[in-house]
Order: C-alpha cells, then structure tokens, then sequence
C-alpha cells in the first residue's frame, strides 16, 4: 500500500483568481479516487489547516480519504501539488497557468 498525498488549492481545486472561484479538478479527482479504490492511503492536506483540508473533503464528497495538517507533516510516496516541492518520493508539478512558477 502506498501512500499518496493530494494538495487543495490549485491542486484538487483550481482558482481563477481574478474571479475568486475554485472550481473542482475533477481529472485529478479521479485519480484519488483511483488510488482510494486500490487500497492506497489518501492523504488530503493544505498550508491553509486541517479544518479547511475537512471542509474540502467534505464539500467534495470524498470517501476513503484522511486529511492531516500541516502540509508536509508526513513521508508521502507521491505528493501532487501546484508547486515543485520535495514532499514524496515522488512529486507530481500540478502546472496551473496561474501558478507563480509561470513565468519561470
């Protein structure tokens, strides 16, 4: 079992920020809930908390996902996030056209 860890903001959720909105990634939806249905440990987490983590996993309608604070706070096998980290032995660049990596 592997343990995989997704990030919320312009990760699992995208933001237009000149609007404000997040709208669901329901692609990378679909692989947590591909890594949930093969018996991974799913790990939700964002530098915005736990509670925010709970209440977008809630608003989501995930199943079979925990949600840990701060991000990070874990060894993960694969980390996916909208920033190039080093938190996985693995690390997924989620690339948003927003992302302040843009331009770099």
């Amino acid at each position: 079992m592997a343990k995989i860890a997704f990030d919320i903001d312009n990760t699992l959720m995208k933001w237009d920020r000149e609007w404000k909105l997040q709208t669901p990634d329901f692609a990378l939806i679909a692989v947590l809930n591909w890594f949930v249905g093969n018996g991974d440990d799913v790990i939700v987490w964002s530098g915005g908390g736990k509670d925010y983590a709970d209440r977008t996993v809630e608003k989501l309608g995930l199943h079979g996902v925990r949600t840990v604070a701060p991000k990070g706070s874990e060894k993960v096998d694969i980390a996916f996030d909208d920033e190039m980290t080093s938190l996985g032995l693995v690390d997924v660049y989620i690339r948003r056209h927003d992302n302040r990596s843009w331009s770099q």
